[in-house]
């Protein structure tokens, strides 16, 4: 089961204002907390930049990457510089970082290695 936390913050701010309407007496009384989440749910939702994705590379990936674009470089024959290479395995992971932001909106639970795992 998946929370809507947007939907649910929203269904909490209308109970706050209920309760807040109650106590007052006043029927169009707003409390200011939910006026708050109702301001910041109505804000576009903005994903990371590219260079942010980038910025979260563990650095062993970063070594991973380097050494990859090296021997594929080599392997390509002279004049093939390595970073042509980088630059496209940089893009394919900033596409599938983007592709899993897509399809859960929000960081994933990092699971917890079994033993003999290989993560």
């Amino acid at each position: 089961m998946t929370t809507d936390f947007r939907a649910l913050c929203a269904r909490m701010a209308d109970e706050l204002d209920h309760y807040r309407r109650l106590l007052t007496d006043n029927r169009l009384e707003v409390h200011a907390l939910s006026a708050e989440a109702r301001a910041a749910l109505s804000a576009p939702e903005q994903g990371p930049t590219d260079q942010q994705i980038m910025e979260l590379m563990p650095q062993q990936l970063w070594e991973d990457l380097a050494t990859v674009s090296r021997l594929a470089a080599y392997g390509a024959g002279p004049g093939v510089g390595p970073g042509l290479f980088r630059v496209t395995l940089n893009a394919g992971i900033v596409e599938h970082c983007r592709a899993a932001l897509a399809r859960w909106g929000r960081p994933a639970v990092e699971p917890v290695p079994q033993e003999g795992e290989w993560w």
